[in-house]
């Protein structure tokens, strides 16, 4: 129970250390391009923020759900408990109740038993006063014949009037001398078996006796053992509160989970789509600014083809997931201007995160319109322009992409460079395919150090890895 408890204790005050992530919105009407890349780094970042708040609380919500789970089992293991001992218990007062009925039981046999001895006891006292009585009496009469010697008896014997009173006389006097002893001799006999009965009786008094004390000894373990499993259960009735306790505080912090990632999924779909509002007019301004500094140029509605393969697999781990957009044509290579370079040159690197949709852990996909590449010792590396063309905006976000440079290629097509450590350009410069324009770094919103690299056509985003080839 400490265990559940102490587990218990690590969710309480939870939500004191978890706040909004506000967004910071800038006075004012959006209307420059810097102002708009600014905004979209300010709620990228406020995205990535809340995302991670979002997935922190449906994480907990998790591990809560799995101790809520564990809550329930142990409340069920424990009610078993309960209602095994009260079984045991209702079993247990059965032979309580049973030894007492017997306990009773022996208690009157043994009363009627000591009522049986005290009388025989007084029957023996009787027999007893009644042998004495009839030996005093035996006694008198013998002494009475030793006083007067035959004189008694020959009156007695003279004094019949006829021959048969004589003989009459001495068969009674005979006859008066046997009866004395026989009825002292009866009565004796009458002793002894009263004797003999109240030693009967006294036997099995004692067994008796010793039979109650066993079922009383019986009683008391029952009693003992009742005692026992009552603690027993009050304890278990007392964890069953306590676990009850729990899930109810659980249920609630669950609940009370649920609510706050309702409000944080609500905020971050109000922030992503105010974020690609902020991307179109973003797209909007470069589109603008290409049509302002080529007036006479007439684009293709329609994507050209890619510098590389178009049938090679552009949705996978190594090429960095789908594209959006327009495809790309079939066809060869891109026909209108030289090939595309690889951004970083020949430094050693690899794609760690591509383009397109991708796990956000939080409420399904999200998605990533550029690669990011990485690699050992590959911060401060130089950075290069794919293409040439003219830097719309080199510049430094605290949020979002940190240290960026933006080029436009002057056909539709414009390239961007995020997270750099150092900028070597500065906007309005005209830059040539791989001349260095910045370093490798990790500045703005970023995880470690890699280059965010997106390429554009007319406003839309393209899988970088359909125009770019690592060597």
């Amino acid at each position: 129970m400490k265990k559940v408890l102490s587990f218990f204790l690590c969710f309480t005050f939870v939500f004191a250390a978890i706040s909004f992530v506000v967004p910071e919105h800038t006075a004012g009407a959006v209307s420059t391009k810097q102002e708009l890349e600014d905004k979209i780094d300010d709620l990228d970042s406020q995205i990535s923020k809340n995302k991670s708040i979002l997935k922190s609380l449906k994480d907990k919500k998790e591990s809560q759900q799995e101790y809520l789970d564990t809550l329930e089992n142990q409340i069920s293991v424990v009610e078993d408990k309960v209602s095994t001992l009260e079984t045991q218990i209702g079993s247990i007062d059965e032979d309580i109740e049973t030894c007492n009925n017997k306990i009773k039981q022996l208690r009157n046999e043994i009363s009627v038993i000591k009522d049986e001895i005290n009388v025989a006891n007084e029957a023996i006292d009787e027999t007893n006063n009644k042998i004495d009585s009839s030996k005093d009496l035996l006694a008198a009469k013998l002494r009475a014949a030793y006083i007067n010697g035959n004189e008694s008896t020959l009156k007695i014997l003279m004094g019949a009037d006829s021959l048969s009173g004589f003989l009459t006389s001495l068969e009674m006097m005979k006859r008066m001398s046997e009866d004395d002893k026989k009825v002292i001799n009866e009565f004796k006999e009458t002793v002894t078996k009263l004797k003999d009965s109240k030693i009967t009786l006294e036997t099995k008094q004692t067994e008796l006796t010793q039979k109650s004390n066993e079922v009383q000894a019986q009683k008391d373990v029952s009693v003992s053992k009742k005692k026992e499993l009552v603690a027993k259960q009050k304890e278990h009735s007392s964890t069953v509160k306590q676990l009850e306790n729990s899930y109810a505080t659980v249920e609630k912090y669950i609940t009370d989970l649920d609510k706050n990632s309702a409000v944080y999924e609500n905020y971050i779909k109000t922030l992503q789509a105010e974020r690609e509002a902020a991307d179109a007019e973003i797209d909007r301004i470069i589109k603008a600014y290409q049509a302002t500094t080529r007036p006479t140029t007439t684009q293709a509605s329609t994507l050209p083809a890619s510098n590389n393969d178009p049938s090679a697999p552009t949705n996978s781990s190594s090429s960095g997931g789908s594209s959006s957009g327009t495809p790309a044509a079939s066809g060869g290579s891109y026909a209108s201007n030289a090939s595309w370079a690889w951004p970083l040159g020949g430094a050693s690197c690899y794609i760690s995160s591509g383009y397109g949709n991708r796990s956000a852990s939080i409420s399904g996909w999200s998605f990533h319109g550029g690669i990011d590449i990485t690699g050992g010792g590959i911060y401060g590396k130089p950075v290069y322009a794919t293409r040439a063309g003219t830097v719309i905006t080199a510049t430094w976000s605290n949020r979002g992409y940190g240290n960026y440079v933006i080029v436009d290629h002057g056909d539709g097509f414009v390239s961007l460079y995020g997270h750099c450590s150092s900028l070597s350009v500065s906007t309005g410069q005209h830059v040539s395919k791989g001349q260095h324009i910045a370093n490798v770094g990790s500045t703005g919103n970023s995880t470690g150090p890699h280059l965010h690299f997106e390429i554009r056509y007319n406003g839309a985003k393209q899988n970088p890895l359909n125009y770019v080839k690592k060597p």
